[in-house]
């Protein structure tokens, strides 16, 4: 399941949440439970099992070729 990161406009509480992409729109701030929240981008990332992937083995990989590996 995704990890999403809010900051609630009203509160200015900053929290990390992991829902189901199409109930994103139903997060509330954990702290005012208000419903206006601003998402950060970039953090969205599943958490659990994922192995490291083949591409960070290999010099070829593109992510490395641009200096993200």
């Amino acid at each position: 399941m995704p990890t999403y990161e809010f900051i609630c406009k009203q509160c200015g509480h900053r929290f990390e949440t992991q829902v189901p992409s199409a109930d994103k729109k139903n997060v509330r701030c954990v702290q005012c439970e208000s419903a206006d929240l601003q998402e950060k981008f970039g953090i969205n990332v599943s958490k659990g099992g994922a192995k490291e992937s083949p591409c960070a083995q290999s010099d070829s990989c593109p992510s490395k070729r641009f200096g993200f590996g």
